[in-house]
């Protein structure tokens, strides 16, 4: 297994090389973990470097361990930005596209100076943060979303369904079965660096906790996978009293930090597969063996923004597409990750075009435009944007009176999607009865800046359509302009019954967020929002399409969000 596991840190990422005289990093992100994909790295711990130049075209990998510190005429170098002597990474690999090593597990916290040398060409440096520790989940696609890869009870793979993949047993855990997690990133062991030995369970000095579908566990080991300089593995029971899903969210806290966000498949006890309200069978043994799904995913949006004393902004907007998605776009959706009753946290990082919201799905042509009628509506046309998507502003009342466009169009009562088709999909219509009478009750009594060391609750009356989600976000901003500047947002999402008309999120969970202002022009603030969603389970929304190779989509999806976000702090 361990093999398996050092081979797949390798990815599937590795492209052809282009021959290049020096070695370049790329700008954002170029440094980053080795499965997480996120910026910071640990001691101990794997990186990978993106970039052109950097090292032979056909992959290199070492005869064996100890790492060496050059391999294939390519060298890494992290220097104190600050001064100081500059420290070499161990090589597992190195290709002209990327590069993967590891950080000795002497090297000091602090801020570095990293460059690439291969053949005498040294690249421009690349500044990067090593910090005591900052956790990667390794995920089943090694793309740093949707399903982890983790193994239960031995040697059992965790999927969807019971199948056979490459010799190895898979189904989906039940719960109180003991899992194995793997990822990079947990902290230093020296004696790991050479030729695995572990030097034994990090899980108290790491303070590392296991967040399974919102619920901390406390692992019964958190370290290194003996053997596999580099590699860790966290082994934990999964919490009796979880809600069995094919997507429950799953996060590993370690030295204060979260992972990249990934899920796990859980079944009741005796199940041979996982359920899911959207997704057949069929369909989940299909995304376990590599196939994909043909998903509809389209959405009316009316939301008012509370800026403080700049007021309140209205918006009103249709969008969304029809795209292939395979297992790590399915599985880094947040309506997947989304169970009533729970919540699940995710950090983001890069620039606004770079913030990644999960793996993009392959999207498909459903003609010039599609057209949305209803009460007020009539003959919308939506068009088709350069990625195949359809979006529209129906409405903004911009800020004070300035920025504004349109006039309001949504209103309570039955809306249709339609198309007359393109290349890839044939003609098509939806329906969704838009709810007009949800209220976020207790919005104006809440702090301008929100404690995270107590729970809080929310409150709402009216038709929320039936589910309402909880988001709050707090972001910071990195850099000089608008467009140019990185930013990094930690957010949380809870998914709640719109008949309970209460939720209360928990301190945990809040306590997952920097503490950020409440000032929305500064580089640091936070958001707050309430939605009134449909319940897909009820057949709200649900339609189909045919596709113009033969067959139909596999399931499509009309939703709505009605609702209200506001600028807050968390202290």
């Amino acid at each position: 297994m361990r093999t398996n596991i050092l081979l797949f840190l390798a990815f599937l990422l590795l492209a052809p090389a282009f021959g290049h005289a020096q070695p370049v990093i790329r700008g954002t992100n170029g440094v980053v973990n080795a499965n997480s994909y996120l910026p910071d790295v640990a001691p101990g711990s794997w990186f990978v470097i993106f970039g052109t130049g950097l090292g032979p075209s056909t992959i290199a990998f070492p005869n064996g361990l100890p790492f060496p510190a050059s391999l294939s005429g390519t060298s890494i170098t992290f220097t104190p930005s600050a001064g100081g002597t500059p420290v070499d990474a161990l090589i597992y690999y190195t290709l002209a596209t990327q590069v993967a090593g590891m950080v000795p597990s002497s090297t000091p916290v602090g801020a570095y100076n990293v460059t690439v040398t291969y053949n005498g060409q040294t690249s421009a440096p690349s500044l990067v943060n090593v910090v005591p520790r900052n956790f990667g989940l390794a995920t089943q696609t090694a793309s740093g979303h949707g399903p982890v890869q983790a193994t239960y009870n031995g040697l059992n793979l965790n999927r969807f369904t019971t199948t056979m993949l490459g010799g190895w047993s898979a189904r989906p855990a039940a719960p109180g079965d003991l899992m194995v997690l793997w990822g990079t990133g947990i902290g230093a062991d020296t004696a790991s660096d050479l030729n695995g030995t572990s030097s034994g369970d990090q899980t108290a000095a790491g303070q590392v906790q296991v967040i399974v579908g919102g619920t901390a566990v406390t692992p019964l080991y958190a370290g290194r996978s003996p053997g596999s300089p580099g590699l860790d593995q966290i082994n934990f029971k999964v919490p009796s009293q979880i809600t069995p899903s094919c997507f429950v969210s799953l996060q590993v806290r370690a030295g204060g930090r979260l992972s990249n966000l990934g899920s796990i498949a859980v079944a009741p006890a005796g199940q041979s597969a996982c359920s899911n309200a959207m997704i057949s069978e069929s369909q989940l043994q299909a995304l376990d063996t590599g196939g994909s799904l043909t998903v509809a995913s389209f959405h009316l949006g009316k939301t008012a923004t509370s800026l403080g004393s700049y007021g309140t902004m209205s918006q009103e907007s249709v969008g969304g597409s029809f795209g292939k998605y395979t297992v790590d776009t399915v599985g880094s959706a947040d309506f997947a990750l989304a169970t009533a009753g729970a919540c699940f946290v995710v950090t983001r990082t890069g620039t606004i075009d770079e913030m990644s919201f999960g793996v993009a799905p392959t999207s498909l042509d459903a003609g010039a435009q599609v057209t949305l009628n209803g009460p007020q509506a009539s003959n919308i046309a939506v068009p088709r944007q350069a990625d195949n998507s359809y979006n529209a502003t129906l409405y903004s009342s911009g800020i004070q009176g300035y920025g504004g466009s349109g006039k309001p169009t949504l209103v309570q009562g039955t809306y249709t999607l339609s198309g007359t088709g393109g290349a890839d999909v044939g003609a098509f219509s939806a329906s969704v009865d838009l709810p007009g009478d949800f209220v976020w009750t207790n919005q104006q009594t809440l702090p301008p800046s929100i404690p995270r060391s107590s729970p809080l609750t929310i409150t709402w009356t009216g038709d929320s359509g039936g589910l309402v989600t909880i988001f709050g976000a707090a972001l910071t901003q990195t850099g000089g302009s608008m467009l140019s500047s990185t930013y990094t947002s930690t957010g949380f999402t809870c998914l709640a019954p719109g008949s309970a008309g209460t939720f209360t999120v928990p301190a945990a969970v809040l306590q997952q967020l920097p503490a950020v202002s409440n000032n929305a022009t500064g580089t640091s603030f936070g958001t707050l929002s309430v939605f009134a969603v449909p319940d897909p389970s009820t057949g709200e929304g649900v339609f189909t399409a045919p596709l113009t190779a033969g067959g139909k989509i596999d399931q499509g999806i009309l939703g709505f969000g009605v609702g209200t976000n506001m600028v807050v702090g968390y202290n």
